[in-house]
């Protein structure tokens, strides 16, 4: 068997390169100089858009974990929210009251509270204007019955909806 060994392959059209090896096995495909695909020792790295007719995969995750899993907080105190809560569910244990404070969570940001106890629990809205659905009047206090589970999402800044099983 022969070996050919090269750093770099171009296009006859071009200048640039568009395959490069590198020393430590890693292997960059190029499109107009501008770095694609990278293998890596863990993987590969791709820059840009990522069109595929089908996808197999053991897991999809983000920051915040696997996409298939909602990630909880749980707590048997009073509970502030805090933006880390961001697309998790929080447990309100032994009627464990909630506070959703102003200014913390961003547009698009969701989260859903359990009642995990058998008694109501009250969840306060400092500063937001939030909206029950269904209803057009503004809310500074919910009551989240036993048991409930409901799910705010947030249209702005300072603005919340909620919505859920129990909620009031």
């Amino acid at each position: 068997m022969s070996t050919i060994k090269v750093a770099n392959i171009q296009s006859r059209q071009s200048t640039d390169d568009a395959i490069s090896l590198a020393a430590d096995s890693s292997v960059t495909l190029k499109h107009s100089a501008s770095a694609k695909l990278t293998t890596t020792a863990t993987g590969v790295s791709i820059t840009g858009a990522c069109a595929a007719t089908s996808v197999t995969a053991t897991s999809v995750e983000d920051s915040k974990g696997d996409l298939r899993n909602i990630p909880q907080r749980s707590q048997a105190s009073a509970i502030t929210l805090v933006a880390a809560d961001a697309g998790k569910h929080v447990v309100a244990n032994n009627s464990a009251n909630v506070t959703i404070p102003a200014s913390v969570f961003s547009i698009g940001d969701a989260i859903t509270i359990v009642n995990n106890s058998g008694s109501d629990i009250t969840i306060t809205c400092s500063a937001v204007t939030t909206y029950l659905a269904n209803d057009t009047s503004t809310k500074s206090s919910l009551t989240l019955k036993a048991r409930g589970i409901a799910t705010f999402l947030f249209v702005s800044t300072t603005v919340v909806y909620g919505s859920g099983a129990g909620l009031e």
